[in-house]
């Protein structure tokens, strides 16, 4: 092969010698770079080629391609099918079972339930190709890697990192200098390819080595002069070189090479026949490979006249025959030429015809032929009908959409808008509420609230009441991020004037916490769409009205009224054909069944689970994965859960978007629910841009799962800064459940009286949460643990122990084993006849389980219980004991004993009573895992936080953030001004953190006055807590324990404590 490919000895022994490894060893990655001509193909094509005849290496081939209209995965589609082409029956069989029925995705054959999730997709395919490699060696050649989708490489890379110990080499071309270009969407893609691959860079032939191509070429030696012009016109392209010899071979001059490789391809298609060029034009607009019959059809050639011009051209080393029927562009250059070389009204002729073409050859599996049809329709422009071009194009959006290829749906929702026009404002009004809701899934939030603003604008315009009332229920259920003009408020306020005249105006502000009707003017609206187009027979105005009151009645008395409305949007979407609304609605049907504390639930789950599976669309599938990690999480089935959550975080995509925010919170309820606690912080703050009231909501749930005494007051709606009224309304119920476990933990009569207040709506329910994704538990749980605050033992043990008897019924058993641990407590206060034995009977089966479940923070609350209750008994003498079992202290005194729940107060007594007659800094108690930091810390006392050099520092940096906030906001860079605004907010946030009273600066030294405090603080507050349980013991501490910046126990007698 040495001398076939002249200069490129070297890049050949590299590429023959990662061949002879994947056949004796392993393989790899290699990557051929070089500028478009440069020889990649044909030194990949010789180097297989010559491995191939030296043993049973088996070969696949994928190419990437141009298009608008490609769809995504499109290289690996043919080098799958190539595989299977080149593979026996029994070879395949065996590795296509293996690898599970994801491959149908690329095969374009049928569906199944895990064909849209990426992951497994990515591990079919590479399983598929390890177990054939592990009969003979497999090489996996794709070409064009520049012109791929980002999810075609990123499944590249999967496969060369999880398949390179086995015999198994990829090798991938692309353009490196078009990647390099700052604007090219692969540019971060493909370096980190090259940093797992071996690089093969070519690059322009020596003046010598051009002269000998030119030679081979065309037959005839050049002499030095026009060799070294040639090369220093070409760069020593090799394809340029052969173009402008083929050429000059036939009397051109090799000036003909200076206006680019274009002019070449356009002077050798001259030398065809007029017909065969005609034929080939028509053969560029239907794209780099193509079949004989489609191209026939469209060119309106007779086929057999067709076959025979196509013989010239393959001739001609313009085209390749492929598989069956097809032919293949030798390179796209040549057909680029040749599209361009068309005239506008022709090419948009043939588009049209290409259009006629496909619509009557479309096959069921061929998942290119939606995005062909739309490329064709769209570029056809007037010669196509307005209508059926939008048709077209809608259609393909739609199909998009199915496959969660958001991106690709919005370029074709923005290209049938602009291919209808203003002429049909009413479609255009229903396309642009589409396009909108697929940017605010790809997270382009202002992006979407500018299209819902022209749609809004438009609607108005019609004068169509119903119209008006539609593009404000779709707004209402959107994202308010980016919604900077309040346009959501503004449309529901003139639907509501609209369609309800001589009403009073419109408020969507939510309401009370907990309190029905804060949505009523959205409920209006929504009631009088679905009646208008009831009485139309409209089912898709019906459709809108019925999902937009699913959403305005989301509240706790209202879950039966959901039930009804979510099983009619199931009927209504059948009849549409609408199968992922369908399912969704089954979704939210089972999510209000649950909430109505209905065992029911569970069947309208599974026959969602099969009916969305059964489908085989992405969509639905997603559903389907997304349901069942939160049912599986709800029953205590963590590791599925886990697994179903991947999926659903592989399925979303790496880029922000709606979905993420909701898989973040489920994995901070999965965390929350086994204890992980590390795991759930990082979950709640990993997702950026979250609502403030939301983040704080989550933080305080945190903290209390962890056993802070309180977070302090909850911040009821109207009451914070202005937020998205369809989140508060959607967050509630976990806002009730912060409500009362930090009125639960504080025992403050006043706040436990608001939190039984905000919870009497949910009596008998569950508090579901972002309609589905998050369950927090049963409301009697919550109202039994503010009973046990208050002591009203009796009120506690009734909720208690339906609470469990509730999550028995529903299966939840992480929330059972919740609910009898709180009741095991109760009953171990309440201290009545046979409650300890009940209370350890219930604790040991509630230890066991949550082991089981894998709960261990539970099973550790349980298992401290009963060795409090179990622990020897002392002897006589031991009058006082003050002893920690695990999160239970045993507190003995004056002849009675209690159990208490731990707290920071109570370690800090248990360090006093440990010296009686010393002094304890303060600075010790709280930091009592860390000596030398309380050393330090009670040592410091003169150096400031900040000193003036680090101000000074400071205040440079925010004058240049100032500088460059101004500069950017000119330029009209928001995201650029928003990162600086960030720095700038940091930076003051650590100035005003360093300042005390007045400004004055804040020594180091302080933090012995915050331990003071602090420390002061707790044991003051364990205090009071053990006031009722054991008031003598209280009244001794409270007597014989001083704080301050020292604290010491000073007690009257020298009786000692088992501690």
């Amino acid at each position: 092969m040495e001398t076939a490919l002249i200069g490129r000895e070297h890049s050949v022994r590299m590429l023959r010698a990662r061949l002879e490894r994947a056949r004796a060893s392993h393989g790899g990655l290699v990557l051929v770079t070089g500028e478009a001509g440069i020889g990649k193909t044909s030194l990949v094509r010789g180097a297989v080629d010559e491995a191939r005849e030296h043993g049973d290496l088996l070969v696949v081939h994928g190419a990437c391609w141009d298009s608008d209209g490609t769809p995504g995965f499109w290289p690996w589609t043919q080098a799958v099918r190539s595989l299977r082409r080149g593979s026996a029956a029994g070879e395949w069989g065996a590795a296509a079972t293996a690898a599970g029925g994801a491959l149908s995705v690329l095969l374009g054959e049928g569906t199944g339930a895990g064909d849209a999730l990426r992951f497994e997709l990515f591990d079919a395919v590479t399983t598929l190709l390890t177990v054939m490699s592990r009969s003979r060696p497999v090489t996996v050649v794709l070409e064009d890697l520049h012109w791929a989708d980002a999810a075609s490489l990123n499944l590249l890379e999967f496969t060369a990192q999880h398949a390179w110990f086995e015999r198994l080499l990829v090798i991938g071309t692309y353009r490196d200098v078009e990647v390099q270009r700052p604007d090219h969407p692969l540019r971060p893609l493909l370096p980190r390819l090259a940093a797992r691959a071996t690089t093969v860079a070519l690059t322009g032939l020596a003046p010598p080595q051009v002269e000998e191509l030119v030679a081979r070429t065309a037959g005839s030696r050049p002499d030095a002069a026009t060799a070294a012009e040639v090369c220093a016109r070409t760069g020593g392209n090799p394809y340029f070189v052969e173009e402008t010899a083929r050429l000059w071979s036939a009397g051109q001059s090799v000036t003909a090479v200076a206006p680019g490789v274009r002019a070449v391809v356009r002077r050798r298609l001259a030398l065809l026949g007029a017909p065969t060029v005609r034929l080939l034009g028509a053969a560029a607009v239907l794209g780099r490979r193509f079949e004989r019959g489609t191209l026939a059809r469209t060119a309106g050639t007779p086929e057999p006249v067709a076959a025979g011009l196509l013989g010239e051209t393959v001739a001609a080393g313009l085209l390749e025959p492929s598989a069956g029927d097809a032919y293949v562009f030798t390179h796209d250059l040549v057909r680029e030429s040749l599209y361009d070389g068309l005239a506008e009204e022709r090419r948009r002729h043939l588009h049209a015809a290409a259009v006629r073409t496909l619509r009557d050859t479309a096959g069921a599996g061929d998942r290119a032929r939606p995005t062909d049809l739309a490329r064709h329709a769209y570029f056809a422009g007037p010669d196509l009908d307005a209508g059926e071009a939008v048709d077209i194009l809608t259609a393909a959006a739609r199909h998009a959409v199915s496959r969660l290829a958001s991106e690709e749906a919005v370029g074709h929702y923005r290209r049938a808008l602009e291919r209808l026009g203003t002429g049909d404002p009413h479609r255009h009004v229903l396309l642009a509420l589409d396009l909108g809701a697929e940017l605010q899934l790809l997270g382009e939030h202002e992006r979407s609230w500018l299209v819902y603003e022209d749609a809004a604008t438009l609607a108005s315009g019609t004068g169509d009441a119903g119209l008006v009332g539609r593009v404000a229920l779709t707004l209402h259920s959107a994202d308010s991020r980016g919604d900077g003009t309040g346009l959501k408020s503004r449309a529901l306020r003139e639907a509501h004037r609209v369609l309800v005249p001589g009403a009073r105006p419109a408020d969507d502000g939510p309401g009370p916490l907990g309190a029905p009707g804060g949505a009523g003017p959205v409920e209006e609206v929504a009631r009088r769409v679905v009646a208008a187009a009831r009485a139309a027979g409209d089912d898709d105005a019906l459709h809108l009205g019925l999902w937009a009151r699913l959403h305005a009645v989301w509240e706790p008395r209202t879950a039966a009224q959901r039930v009804d409305v979510a099983g009619e949007l199931m009927e209504v979407s059948r009849r549409r054909a609408d199968v992922w609304m369908e399912y969704l609605a089954a979704s939210m049907r089972w999510v209000a069944l649950l909430e109505l504390d209905d065992p029911a639930f569970l069947r309208q789950f599974y026959a969602m689970v099969a009916g969305a599976d059964a489908c085989g669309l992405p969509r639905t599938s997603m559903i389907s994965v997304i349901d069942r990690s939160v049912v599986h999480a709800f029953m205590g089935r963590f590791p599925e859960a886990d697994d179903l959550l991947a999926r659903t975080l592989a399925l979303s995509g790496t880029h922000a978007n709606y979905y993420q925010y909701f898989i973040g919170h489920h994995r901070w309820a999965l965390s929350l629910l086994q204890g992980s606690f590390p795991e759930a912080e990082r979950a709640h703050h990993a997702t950026p841009g979250q609502d403030p009231l939301y983040t704080h909501v989550l933080a305080g749930i945190t903290a209390l799962e962890q056993g802070a005494a309180s977070t302090g007051a909850v911040p009821w709606p109207g009451e914070g800064p202005p937020g998205d009224s369809v989140l508060e309304r959607g967050i509630a119920p976990l806002r009730v459940r912060l409500l009362a476990q930090s009125a639960a933990a504080s025992r403050d009569p006043a706040r436990c009286r608001q939190a039984h207040a905000a919870l009497e709506p949910y009596r008998g329910q569950w508090l579901v949460s972002l309609f589905g994704w998050d369950i927090s538990g049963p409301a009697a749980l919550w109202s039994g643990l503010l009973h046990a605050a208050e002591e009203r033992w009796e009120a506690a043990v009734r909720d208690l122990t339906a609470a469990r008897q509730s999550a028995d019924r529903l299966h939840g058993r992480p929330w059972s084993v919740r609910a009898r641990t709180e009741l095991a407590r109760v009953l171990l206060a309440r201290a009545g006849p046979d409650d300890e034995a009940q209370a350890t009977a219930l604790l040991r089966d509630t230890e066991t389980e949550a082991r089981e479940l894998g709960m261990p923070h539970i099973a550790d609350q349980s298992r401290d219980l009963l060795r409090s209750l179990t622990s020897p008994a002392q002897p006589v003498a031991a009058e006082r004991e003050f002893v920690r079992h695990g999160t239970v202290w045993r507190l003995r005194y004056a002849g009675r004993t209690v159990h208490v729940p731990d707290a920071k107060g109570l370690a800090d007594l248990h360090t006093l009573l440990g010296r009686p007659g010393q002094d304890v800094p303060a600075t010790r108690l709280l930091y009592p895992d860390s000596a030398p930091m309380a050393a330090a810390a009670a040592a410091l006392g003169s150096d400031a936080v900040l000193d003036d050099e680090a101000k000074s520092r400071y205040r440079r940096r925010l004058e240049v953030l100032d500088d460059e906030i101004d500069r950017a906001a000119a330029g009209g860079d928001d995201r650029t001004a928003a990162a600086y605004d960030r720095e700038r907010e940091a930076l003051l946030t650590e100035l005003r953190n360093a300042a005390g009273l007045a400004g004055r600066p804040r020594r180091l030294g302080d933090e012995t006055d915050r331990a003071r405090k602090n420390v002061t603080a707790r044991i003051r507050d364990s205090l009071r807590r053990l006031a009722p349980h054991h008031p003598e013991l209280a009244a001794h501490l409270q007597a014989s324990v001083s704080t301050g910046a020292l604290c010491r126990y000073a007690p009257a007698d020298e009786t000692r404590w088992r501690l």
